[in-house]
């Protein structure tokens, strides 16, 4: 099985980039990656103001897919995620949406070990490891790694576990993927600005999706679908994504416009990937009875390295 580490990472997506290696369609395949700090914060002496964030979300890659053709969709299955080494979660004024509260800068380490990473001696938080940044190159804007968008990148979506899939466009030829920021868990919103940042591998394989088209990023899983829109305040991102199911909604099941407006309403709940990033991230879920067989994902497994 082909391996990429971290000695190839981009801080950006953009239409160029210049391929670590190249994978076929249905070839599982490696990501070794460094956390979001890229390794910097080692100690609770180590402070966020203090580190290069020119370093910062580097995602490993970019990986090509041979005779990924643009305008085509593909799904990126999510094999495995290991989580390798302690958690770090590092706090600064002004991160997070009650930034304005936090007086000081200051880090803890989560050591990993039975499952958990220990906050604290007696408060283990279970693993649940996750992608945060899942991307490939975009058509035409150069955007930074910590930035989501409709070529995915820091969508911070705490369904991207193993199992689950992100469909995306392909927008250049042989789609340019590249994966980071690993957590080993994060709450929905992802609202202190951080989750337990950790590095680790995930196991990836890249797979056709025919017979799609849209504009936004879509997480397959057991549960069904879930549209990811992002953009530059929250109520722009749930109208699009909200926008994007309807029309999904219309198409699967052979009605019109304003059935579905009304089937989707009843049917999809409302939830938020993250709020701290440069742009919202919204997600629109819809439950598996309402989505088409050929959108159902399959089954991994996650483990921590220790």
């Amino acid at each position: 099985m082909r391996v990429f580490t971290a000695d190839s990472a981009v801080t950006e997506f953009s239409p160029r980039f210049g391929a670590a290696g190249t994978v076929a369609f249905g070839e599982s395949f490696v990501l070794r990656t460094v956390d979001c700090y890229d390794g910097q914060i080692a100690t609770s002496d180590t402070l966020r103001p203090g580190i290069d964030m020119a370093r910062f979300n580097r995602a490993t890659g970019p990986v090509a897919v041979a005779d990924a053709r643009p305008g085509e969709w593909v799904r990126v299955v999510i094999e495995r995620i290991d989580v390798a080494g302690d958690g770090v979660m590092a706090m600064t004024p002004g991160l997070g949406v009650l930034g304005d509260r936090v007086p000081d800068s200051s880090t803890r380490i989560l050591p990993v070990r039975g499952g958990k990473a220990w906050l604290t001696p007696d408060v283990g938080v279970p693993l649940r490891p996750m992608v945060g940044i899942l991307g490939v190159a975009t058509a035409s804007e150069t955007v930074p790694s910590s930035t989501p968008g409709s070529h995915g990148g820091n969508l911070d979506t705490r369904v991207l576990t193993p199992g689950a899939s992100l469909a995306l466009r392909v927008n250049q030829p042989g789609l340019g993927l590249a994966a980071g920021d690993l957590h080993a868990a994060m709450g929905d919103g992802e609202l202190g600005g951080t989750g337990i940042e950790i590095g680790g591998e995930v196991q990836l394989r890249v797979e056709r999706l025919p017979g799609h088209d849209g504009t936004w990023p879509l997480v397959l899983s057991p549960e069904g679908v879930s549209v990811l829109a992002s953009c530059a305040t929250l109520d722009e991102a749930i109208r699009e994504g909200f926008a994007e199911a309807v029309r999904l909604m219309a198409h699967w099941h052979d009605l019109p416009w304003p059935d579905a407006y009304r089937l989707t309403s009843v049917v999809c709940d409302l939830r938020v990937s993250q709020v701290v990033n440069p742009r919202a991230t919204a997600r629109i879920a819809l439950p598996a009875e309402w989505c088409p067989g050929s959108f159902a994902a399959p089954g991994a497994t996650s483990r921590a390295l220790g």
